[in-house]
């Protein structure tokens, strides 16, 4: 192979290495932005919204992070007089 060959070879491949480094780094710092405004937006949009509609006369809309939709109070030993100590 002749010199000149390798020598392009060599500067190809530094200037491509140098160059997925930086396009590498510029995609993580876009998309953590990206994130992070998503986050902020499903965060605090529900709650801006909730707000919006109490200003505007509405009745708030209540979501209860509850993990028994009928209502009933989880079993516990007290209620239980099976269990057995």
């Amino acid at each position: 192979m002749n010199n000149f060959l390798a020598l392009r070879d060599e500067d190809l491949a530094a200037f491509t290495g140098e160059r997925q480094a930086t396009v590498r780094k510029r995609v993580e710092r876009e998309l953590r932005t990206a994130e992070l405004i998503a986050s902020v937006v499903e965060l605090f949009g529900p709650v801006l919204a909730d707000t919006l509609n109490v200003m505007g006369g509405g009745d708030p809309i209540l979501e209860l992070d509850d993990d028994d939709p009928f209502g009933e109070e989880p079993s516990g030993p007290g209620m239980n007089p099976d269990i057995i100590r």
